[in-house]
């Protein structure tokens, strides 16, 4: 509602279909969109199956970070995009 209140065009997805629509929508809209997903904050993903891509610093002479940084590129390679 605020997004709204404050000129936005504002597009609600209940579904994966309603997501890349409107991601395709927000793109060619001639302001600015905002792409609502409503979520249950209790409702997680199952197991831990999951990787975070969450960069490590590329330049360090710390042993360890040297360490973390090769794993990061290991795992980055595993990695799949859902979008497209």
């Amino acid at each position: 509602m605020n997004a709204r209140s404050l000129g936005c065009n504002v597009i609600e997805c209940e579904t994966r279909a309603d997501y890349v629509a409107a991601l395709q929508a927000a793109k060619a809209a001639d302001r600015t969109t905002v792409v609502v997903i409503k979520n249950d904050r209790l409702h997680s993903v199952p197991g831990y199956e999951t990787w975070w891509d969450v960069a490590i610093p590329e330049v360090s002479e710390l042993p360890a970070v040297r360490e973390v940084r090769a794993a990061y590129e290991k795992m980055q390679v595993t990695e799949r995009y859902f979008l497209e």
